[in-house]
């Protein structure tokens, strides 16, 4: 009796840590987010510091060369990617920011960010205080 009730329970507790429908799933964002206002205010020459203080530190710097940083951004919503890009931003051997390539979304801005969220994400509830 007792090894059919042990076993009952392993296969309960087994269970219990797959997924069932209806459970809730985050929005998760990951990298940096760069818009196109940010590329266009990058010129030619510029330091890295003066690269980083307008696009933020990369995600990732090549190891093996210091003239390319890269920045991805991915946005996935309950297991689903919706946004995706890959920018990478080139220096000379002298440090100086030379050239970029890829694109981001045109159509996406910082403000986005939050409006990619559902509603309760985005405004959590304060009680009030008249109640």
């Amino acid at each position: 009796m007792r090894v059919l009730i042990l076993t009952g329970l392993l296969g309960f507790a087994t269970l219990s840590g797959c997924t069932f429908p209806g459970v809730y799933k985050l929005n998760v964002q990951q990298g940096n987010i760069v818009t196109e206002d940010m590329l266009a205010e990058l010129k030619p020459g510029m330091t890295e510091r003066q690269v980083i203080y307008l696009m933020g530190n990369p995600v990732v710097r090549n190891p093996y060369t210091d003239t390319e940083w890269d920045y991805l951004y991915t946005l996935e919503r309950r297991d689903e990617v919706v946004k995706r890009y890959h920018v990478t931003l080139f220096f000379g051997e002298d440090g100086l920011y030379s050239h970029y390539t890829g694109t981001p979304d045109a159509n996406f801005s910082e403000d986005d960010q939050s409006a990619e969220m559902p509603l309760e994400e985005r405004q959590p509830t304060i009680p009030s205080l008249e109640g």
